[in-house]
């Protein structure tokens, strides 16, 4: 977590659902360390010179301002001014997560989840998280929620999803908004992490809106994407089997009642 000059820097209140950073706030961000450098590099690149402020920023974040740590790490991630290389924007990212900067722990917990060059950890991705969710960081708290959903590193539990999501969404996040209402109503199946595991459950068959109710895996921790993985084949099998049962009932009801109507070529319509 955030302490001393960036926690008030930042307008991080412990146990406030929202990050409070304003004009009152700037006084402490001048005081970590070479904030006057950072200030060089933001200048610079208000006048357009980005490669320029990347050079100055780079001395800011080597002399540990986690803020220009984060904003040298979003550099790298976009290409601005300096080269992408999403190798450089985890280092960066990471140094500045290691200081309790919340959106660096967030973007750390993304390259842990999807092993984006590094060892796939889910559990420390949950944690930081969490992490950046108790420090009020909208983002983190969106990400955190999408933990619980799914349970990526923590049990799965649809409330705790609904929670982080309407924290996030009450920060004016249209994604936490809209997977707090979809999770709210009990028929609406949990979703799916990415679109790998929508394909494998979804792709080849007809799936009736019954067969996807129930699909919370309630309390389960995921530690890693292969357990999850085995999860959602095991999940996959169990509702192509009950797809079976329905179709075979649909043809059954469709037999008896060609043959109580005396209909005289009811057999093409077993299953």
């Amino acid at each position: 977590m955030a302490s001393g000059a960036l926690q008030k820097c930042l307008g991080i209140t412990r146990g406030a659902d929202r990050m409070m950073k304003g004009p009152q706030t700037r006084q402490y961000c001048e005081q970590l360390p070479a904030a006057n450098v950072y200030n060089q590099a933001g200048e610079r690149f208000q006048a357009g010179d980005h490669a320029g402020a990347a050079q100055i920023v780079t001395k800011a974040a080597e002399a540990g301002n986690a803020v220009a740590q984060l904003r040298l790490a979003l550099m790298y991630d976009q290409g601005d001014g300096v080269p992408q290389s999403a190798e450089n924007a985890f280092t960066w990212y990471l140094r500045a997560a290691n200081q309790g900067e919340p959106e660096s722990q967030n973007q750390v917990g993304g390259f842990l989840e999807l092993s984006q060059g590094i060892d796939e950890n889910w559990d420390l991705a949950a944690k930081l998280w969490q992490a950046s969710a108790e420090q009020g960081w909208r983002a983190g708290q969106y990400s955190f929620g999408r933990a619980y959903e799914f349970g990526i590193g923590v049990p799965q539990s649809r409330q705790q999803a609904i929670a982080w999501f309407e924290k996030a969404a009450a920060q004016g996040d249209p994604d936490g908004r809209h997977w707090a209402q979809w999770l709210s109503e009990p028929t609406n199946n949990v979703g799916f992490r990415d679109g790998a595991e929508h394909d494998f459950v979804m792709g080849p068959y007809l799936r009736y809106g019954t067969s996807l109710m129930g699909g919370d895996p309630a309390g389960i921790t995921f530690h890693n994407s292969a357990q999850r993985a085995l999860w959602i084949k095991g999940y996959s099998q169990q509702i192509a089997k009950d797809e079976e049962e329905i179709m075979r009932n649909i043809h059954k009801a469709e037999h008896d009642a060609c043959v109580s109507g005396g209909g005289s070529n009811c057999n093409f319509l077993r299953f």
